[in-house]
């Protein structure tokens, strides 16, 4: 009996979830497809039923991982847009983010195999990157002092930030960095009073 479309969609994912993780956890070179596979729970020959080869499904990863991302999040209806930004900002540049406590943002977690990757791969990065801040700008419109410029240079300090906590051995350093990042990008947006500094506290708890 063929599989049902629910089935094979449900598989997909599991798939992409398990390429989220992975990749981000350990790069491109040191993921097979076997252990995507086996990460999901899945026999190898069910990859290819989804997927070309695994720097197919690594592009498909970037823009799946990028849309569950905290920094794509549409703001609730019954939070204010100050309230929004402050509580995207607290989520993006936390240590749980840089630790991976909670879903990794592609464009943070795998952007060093990417500038090392072939154009195909840069290009959906690219693309999901320019994605992403239209999406911010689009959340921040009723915000007439915030530019398009303010908004790439806050995503890029976000995404930045979180990249270089990734590499640092050093979490009080890491904390330091995610509460400057925070109180910069508070500051360029316009939120100055919206500053809160619990990253540390929260690695401590």
């Amino acid at each position: 009996m063929p599989y049902s479309k629910e089935h094979k969609k449900e598989t997909r994912q599991k798939i992409l979830n398990s390429a989220i993780t992975l990749f981000s956890t350990h790069g491109f070179d040191q993921v097979s497809i076997d252990d995507l596979m086996k990460h999901a729970g899945l026999t190898r020959g069910a990859f290819y039923a989804h997927f070309k080869n695994k720097k197919a499904v690594y592009a498909k990863a970037i823009i799946a991982g990028a849309k569950q991302s905290r920094i794509n999040q549409c703001k609730p209806v019954d939070m204010t847009l100050e309230e929004w930004t402050i509580d995207l900002l607290a989520g993006y540049l936390s240590i749980d983010h840089v630790y991976q406590h909670i879903a990794p943002c592609p464009l943070a977690f795998m952007v060093t195999d990417i500038a090392n990757n072939e154009k195909e791969i840069r290009a959906t990065y690219t693309r999901m990157f320019k994605l992403i801040n239209k999406a911010i700008l689009s959340q921040l419109k009723d915000n007439s002092a915030v530019s398009e410029e303010d908004i790439l240079a806050t995503t890029a300090m976000m995404i930045g930030s979180v990249a270089i906590g990734r590499a640092l051995n050093d979490e009080t350093m890491t904390c330091r960095l995610l509460d400057s990042s925070r109180a910069a990008s508070l500051k360029l947006l316009g939120l100055e009073k919206g500053i809160i500094k619990d990253s540390l506290i929260k690695s401590q708890t």
